[in-house]
């Protein structure tokens, strides 16, 4: 896991590739800064300064209040992940019966590999992790901006594979395969530490672990229905 500090060594090695500008340093300063010490726990004045900029009020510059840093934050994590999203949906619903494997797979893969890869994606888990706890309004107005699109997209596909279970229950489900994904992906390396000792498997046995958890729970017949 990164350190603030050890992540802006990293970014600096890949400016090159990036392109060094002052709004990108920004952006993934935030990241990493958000991804440490939570969405409450920085400043803009912060993030300005540990970007390396000489403005102390770069940030607010580049984009304009807290929200806008944190959009800026969500958009390039979805420029990124989104390529790999879009492709595993565009398949199932071209499918005329697509199993309900493909659908979770299409959904759990681009945000599990962030655990792996690139180097600033645990950090992205972390941030996402932290805003998906954040309950207030601007912040659940900008998660359903970026969103809820693909989710509805999702929970049509999920329809299609499993019929039988209500709509309710059904959204209801996907709501808690979202939070288990994301804070579970965020936090990956806690199983080299549980009770049972280092269970950390190979990262292909750990999605398709997640993959068969996620498949049981959304087929379930609901109790009392």
């Amino acid at each position: 896991m990164y350190t603030a500090r050890e992540f802006f060594r990293v970014l600096i090695m890949a400016r090159s590739s990036h392109g060094d500008t002052t709004r990108h340093n920004i952006i993934m300063t935030a990241l990493a800064l958000y991804a440490e010490r939570g969405l409450d726990g920085v400043s803009l004045r912060t993030i300005s300064a540990e970007s390396g900029t000489r403005n102390s009020a770069a940030a607010h510059y580049h984009f304009g209040s807290r929200l806008g840093v944190l959009e800026a934050v969500v958009t390039f994590i979805t420029n990124y992940t989104r390529p790999a999203f879009k492709a595993g949906l565009d398949a199932t619903e071209a499918d005329a019966h697509p199993s309900l494997r493909a659908v979770v797979e299409a959904m759990a893969t681009p945000y599990l590999s962030l655990a792996v890869t690139p180097d600033w994606g645990p950090a992205a888990l972390r941030f996402m992790a932290h805003l998906n706890a954040d309950n207030t309004p601007d912040v659940v107005q900008l998660m359903n901006k970026h969103f809820r699109p693909d989710v509805e997209r999702i929970e049509l596909q999920l329809h299609r594979v499993l019929p039988d279970v209500p709509r309710d229950i059904l959204r209801i489900r996907l709501a808690i395969t979202f939070v288990n994904l994301i804070h579970g992906a965020a936090e990956i390396d806690m199983l080299s530490n549980t009770p049972f000792g280092n269970i950390r498997p190979d990262n292909n046995t750990l999605f398709n672990c997640f993959v068969d958890y996620v498949e049981g729970g959304l087929s379930a017949n609901p109790v009392g229905r």
